[in-house]
């Protein structure tokens, strides 16, 4: 396995074990998929664009599109929070990661499900924390 693919599994695996449930139907993958290969040439190498989405996804490809047209111009500097096409999307900057770090990771999750720990769990990975010490 590649570098990245232990990474977002590890990730997902801390996902898992905080009780949070992510989605891995076809429509998510593909549109995790898409925006991956779309906008990682977008992120700088020592950056990683973190995208939490609420499922279900009822328009993939025009969600993927509005998605690419927030980060088009560059990865937002703060957190972004938005609706689009009925799903909450939050963006995530993190800045200095390692060079064989992905470029961009993204989750789909049911509503009911935290985000924002989802946001704290990928970023401790990606930086190599503990989410929960005092310097995290």
């Amino acid at each position: 396995m590649t570098e990245t693919v232990t990474v977002k599994q590890e990730i997902i695996e801390k996902i898992a074990a905080a009780g949070l449930r992510l989605r891995f139907d076809k429509v998510a993958l593909r549109l995790i998929d898409s925006l991956q290969s779309a906008l990682a040439e977008i992120v700088p190498e020592d950056q990683t664009l973190i995208i939490t989405l609420t499922a279900p996804i009822r328009l993939p490809a025009k969600t993927a599109i509005a998605i690419e047209d927030l980060v088009r111009d560059g990865p937002p500097d703060s957190e972004v929070r938005n609706t689009i096409h009925g799903n909450h999307i939050r963006l995530c900057r993190v800045a200095g990661v390692s060079a064989d770090m992905p470029r961009v990771v993204g989750f789909v999750h049911n509503p009911d499900s935290d985000a924002s720990l989802i946001l704290t769990l990928a970023e401790a990975r990606l930086l190599g924390r503990n989410p929960f010490s005092p310097e995290a």
